[in-house]
């Protein structure tokens, strides 16, 4: 009997000793679809009435048919087909309840406070504000900007499914319909193309296009079935001659980057995730292959470099990695030390999904990159609801500076922080500007360029506005652009 004692004590104490922890379990699950979220990146209401409760049905917890009554039906069935919310769990009760039990109880009560950053002044340099009324839309509508690189003319994307082109003096010059809103105005050797996203908000339905403009302003449909496209390129992919289509399928919960065939039309996988959101293409691995460079937003964020190896097919190597939560919003690529390597500034704000909170971490990320594309974050500026940072030589002395708008600006010390100016002071050193521009507008889309052909760099940003404004926040009504016209020449 001792014996048989004994042995159970030690069964008994092997079993206790085995039995993971809320924070084991967490980096065993959670680490499946993204990077592991340390419980400080959130506060506990967030993390519990939000982050959790999603996490809940995806790890089939909850009963799924819930969801039917909280969300679209086309979310809901896209998700039932891809067997995002299952029907049996994936844990016990016990080990569950141990994963929320660790993060509420380490998370912080309240958002942490963003570190220290230089002051915002209101200085305005040699930028003039110049607005783009619109006579019939009371609120901003614009979902892309495009300057022409020879002509002096931009091309606005608005949500009524109109492509408006204006002039330097902003005035339109004509209008282009496409069956759905323009997100992605390029020109690209010669030609122009816009991008039809289909539904802008989050779905999964095969319904964006890529248009050519012909002469006449009349389209040519090159693709379709697209899944919420956003962002496109044209390059030689496989060598045939022919340029082919690079497409960042956003997507909600299927989203896609593909590549498509300019002779066959096949389309080719290089990654199935949702969130991709733009693309870089250009000869990396220096084997006069052209080599994609994307930014990934959504589940697994992060920034890979897909390598040519010739006749279409690539090889990914990822470059960043980052948090689950981290709103990925745009990536910039630019030299910003002046050492001949090409470097990333990532803007990440997006704070549309689950957790939407304050984030210390929303704003502007500088990545040198060491020479080999291996890349190290060397400056960071705070900036809530970071959406897109542009890097260009505004001010004419040789070096790069930046432009950024934020669409989830939160403005609560007293500063416009929804666009910021940050003028290189050298050695990745920035003072850093509100241009002094008023609180009356959300900044969904940037782009820079000679929009007068002056011979300096102008900035055109687009305002869309939906829901009630903030407190406080007074809106300029029928405001759809808002150009900062460059003085310095």
């Amino acid at each position: 009997m001792r014996i048989l004692a004994f042995v159970f004590i030690i069964l008994f104490t092997f079993a206790c000793s085995t039995k993971k922890t809320g924070e084991e379990l967490a980096k065993e699950n959670c680490s499946s679809c993204h990077k592991f979220p340390d419980p400080s990146l959130l506060d506990k209401k967030t993390w519990n009435d939000q982050v959790l409760m999603d996490m809940s049905y995806r790890f089939g917890m909850r009963n799924k048919f819930e969801l039917a009554a909280k969300i679209t039906e086309e979310q809901f069935q896209t998700a039932v087909d891809l067997n995002i919310f299952p029907d049996t769990p994936a844990m016990s009760v016990e080990d569950w309840q141990a994963i929320v039990d660790y993060y509420v109880t380490n998370a912080p009560e309240n958002p942490l406070p963003q570190k220290a950053k230089s002051p915002i002044s209101s200085q305005t340099f040699n930028f003039k504000k110049e607005d783009f009324l619109s006579p019939s839309l009371k609120q901003g509508r614009v979902t892309s900007i495009k300057v022409h690189p020879s002509k002096s003319e931009a091309w606005i994307g608005m949500n009524t499914n109109e492509t408006v082109i204006i002039d330097s003096k902003l005035q339109v010059n004509s209008i282009i319909r496409t069956p759905s809103p323009n997100v992605n105005t390029a020109f690209i050797q010669g030609k122009t193309y816009l991008l039809s996203i289909g539904k802008t908000l989050p779905n999964d339905e095969k319904i964006g296009e890529l248009f050519q403009v012909n002469s006449g302003g009349k389209l040519a449909k090159l693709v379709d079935g697209l899944k919420r496209p956003v962002d496109m390129q044209v390059a030689d992919f496989n060598g045939d001659g022919t340029m082919d289509y690079l497409l960042c399928e956003y997507g909600y919960q299927a989203g896609q980057l593909v590549w498509v065939d300019g002779k066959s039309k096949e389309r080719h996988l290089l990654k199935s995730q949702p969130g991709a959101r733009n693309v870089i293409i250009k000869d990396y691995s220096k084997d006069g292959k052209p080599d994609i460079l994307v930014l990934m937003a959504e589940a697994k964020e992060g920034v890979s470099l897909f390598i040519n190896k010739g006749l279409g097919m690539f090889v990914e190597k990822p470059l960043l990695q980052f948090e689950s939560v981290w709103g990925s919003s745009f990536m910039e690529v630019a030299d910003l030390n002046q050492d001949g390597f090409d470097d990333i500034v990532i803007s990440n704000g997006d704070n549309a999904d689950n957790s939407n909170t304050k984030k210390a971490y929303h704003g502007v990320h500088l990545f040198i990159n060491d020479g080999n594309n291996n890349f190290k974050e060397t400056y960071f500026y705070p900036a809530y609801g970071a959406t897109k940072t542009l890097a260009r030589d505004f001010d004419g002395d040789g070096d790069l500076d930046l432009a950024m708008i934020a669409f989830f600006s939160e403005n609560d010390k007293g500063k416009n922080e929804s666009f910021l100016y940050f003028q290189n002071q050298g050695k990745l050193q920035f003072q850093v500007s509100n241009l002094s521009l008023p609180d009356d507008a959300r900044y969904m889309a940037m782009d820079a360029g000679d929009f007068d052909k002056d011979g300096d760099i102008d900035l055109l940003l687009g305002n869309f506005q939906f829901g009630k404004p903030k407190p406080g926040v007074i809106l300029t009504p029928g405001l759809q652009i808002r150009l900062l016209r460059n003085t310095i020449r």
